[in-house]
């Protein structure tokens, strides 16, 4: 009997690491996810308590003040930092109106059931692809150095392993342009060795 294929894709709005007013663009993947992230949870699950793009202004403005509030490096963002990142900009949020039944949890893993679970259950899942701090020097994978924010996942029929759909969070073009944020699939499998995943869960607001 063959296997039904399965998939799931969440409705996240693209964010563009490379748009005009991004003043550090070549180093905004990890702040551009992070933002993706905060407001699909402000607008997709209705925690207004974070604020999103329209607190700010423009999207640039967004990952800016994450870049440099929390923990944005002109080397990149490390995992600890960005999880570092993530803790920080809620509990900023938190404190202006003193919800003291509100809870926050980011988890640090690599495992493609958690992942599908936890997009099966409506939340998006940063992911870090990092050959060169996992010595995976000589590999060839998705990206050799890049945050981008997991938004679904796909199952394809035939036993050709789960695919990543994730929110690619923009190019620099050679003529100096840029395309925007859109989605990508990558399959898991063959990059899995230098992928980390960091989820978020918000509960009682």
């Amino acid at each position: 009997m063959s296997r039904t294929p399965q998939s799931r894709i969440l409705a996240a709005e693209p964010y563009t690491q490379w748009e005009p007013g991004v003043h550090s663009p070549g180093s905004a993947c990890g702040p551009a996810t992070l933002a993706a992230m905060m407001e699909y949870w402000h607008t997709r699950q209705g925690a207004d308590f974070i604020p999103g793009s329209k607190h700010f202004g423009t999207k640039a403005a967004h990952i800016n003040y994450i870049y440099s509030r929390h923990s944005g490096r002109a080397w990149g963002m490390s995992v600890r930092s960005f999880v570092r990142a993530a803790n920080g900009y809620i509990r900023s949020a938190s404190g202006k109106d003193g919800n003291t039944g509100r809870q926050h949890h980011v988890a640090v893993f690599n495992d493609m059931d958690r992942y599908k679970a936890e997009i099966d259950a409506g939340r998006p899942v940063a992911l870090k692809f990092d050959k060169w701090f996992s010595f995976r020097w000589q590999g060839k994978y998705a990206y050799d150095y890049h945050w981008v924010l997991g938004t679904g996942y796909e199952e394809p029929a035939g036993g050709s392993g789960p695919v990543l759909l994730v929110q690619d969070n923009g190019l620099k073009l050679k003529d100096g342009g840029y395309r925007q944020g859109q989605e990508r699939r990558i399959p898991y499998n063959p990059n899995r060795a230098v992928i980390t995943m960091v989820s978020l869960n918000i509960t009682g607001f």
